[in-house]
């Protein structure tokens, strides 16, 4: 080998690393927290199975968001191959070891009776918030579908006459709790299509529908709502400290609606915002998804009145490496 070669690092983390030292403070403090948990190691990414938080299998995602000042993550907290019954309660330890606050015993009371003897996906996961200063925490807990009457202890009485209206065709299957700012976010699936629930969704969040089915139509770049839309969609409802009415965001499967990679980045860009430059510096270091998966997860369209809604994108982080053997 020439004295002049480049030495390529065989590092799995190594785009990821750039990435996240390139944002400066906010993604240097990231890279150390992720370490702190133990995703990312002395040696790359931690040698785990697959995750199914993203279709790729990385145990990490980035969230942007049009009107971004904060870099968030969702991220394992152990193995995927291990127990996730016992996920939620390392979230919490991670939690507290961050400098974070416990979510509420009587949250967790509640979380832990449900998941109990269910058989879970993943457990709980954990969101990263990185501001200039600090760093805000979110323990995101999966609701087994087959616990809906402990589920109804978690869902509060402005949900009630919706969810009774639209029965078995819905149903809670994770809850987020942030510690440093109390909120908490229920998230729902629907057999539903958007113009079948949007309308009694928005009444429930006091918001206009019409900017939510006029952005979903521009997204499917088609004149019938159904043309292409998925079986299931998801929505959620943000309820904050003080305020009565919850913010409600819908959530697309990426894949579904655009199949690739290079659509779904293109429509992605065209939306403006301060998410672009982040996420064109992410997407350029992904290799090519194998065939049939994407790196891109979960659309949301946060409702805004009568304003257009607030995008935001889920994107798995680098977790390919071509100078490494499986």
């Amino acid at each position: 080998m020439s004295d002049r070669a480049p030495i390529i690092s065989s590092r799995s983390d190594v785009d990821w690393c750039w990435y996240l030292r390139n944002h400066g403070p906010q993604g240097e403090k990231l890279e150390r927290a992720l370490h702190d948990i133990g995703v990312l190691q002395p040696g790359g990414w931690a040698p785990w199975q697959d995750s199914v938080m993203t279709d790729t299998g990385a145990p990490t995602e980035v969230f942007f968001s049009a009107d971004q000042t904060t870099m968030s993550l969702c991220t394992e907290v152990d193995d995927p191959a291990k127990d996730p019954s016992t996920r939620m309660a390392t979230v919490c330890e991670k939690i507290v070891q961050l400098g974070g606050a416990l979510p509420p015993s009587a949250l967790r009371d509640v979380i832990s009776a449900a998941q109990s003897g269910a058989e879970l996906r993943y457990g709980a996961w954990l969101g990263l918030h990185q501001t200039q200063h600090s760093l805000g925490l979110t323990m995101l807990a999966e609701i087994p579908t087959d616990a809906s009457d402990l589920a109804g202890l978690l869902i509060p009485t402005q949900l009630s006459s919706l969810l009774s209206a639209l029965g078995d065709t819905v149903w809670l299957n994770k809850i987020g709790y942030r510690t440093d700012t109390d909120e908490t976010t229920l998230y729902f699936e629907t057999q539903r299509t958007p113009d079948e629930v949007v309308l009694q969704l928005c009444d429930v969040a006091k918001t206009s529908p019409e900017p939510l089915l006029r952005d979903i139509i521009d997204m499917l770049d088609t004149g019938s709502l159904n043309a292409q839309l998925p079986k299931t969609f998801g929505f959620s409802f943000r309820f904050t400290p003080n305020a009565s009415i919850p913010t409600l965001t819908l959530y697309v499967d990426a894949k579904s609606f655009f199949e690739t990679d290079d659509v779904i980045a293109n429509r992605v860009r065209a939306f403006p915002g301060e998410h672009v430059a982040s996420y064109t510096a992410l997407a350029e270091q992904l290799l090519p998804a194998p065939n049939g998966l994407t790196h891109h997860g979960k659309i949301g369209l946060e409702a805004r009145g009568d304003n257009w809604p607030l995008l935001s994108i889920g994107v798995a982080a680098p977790w390919i490496c071509p100078f490494e053997s499986a």
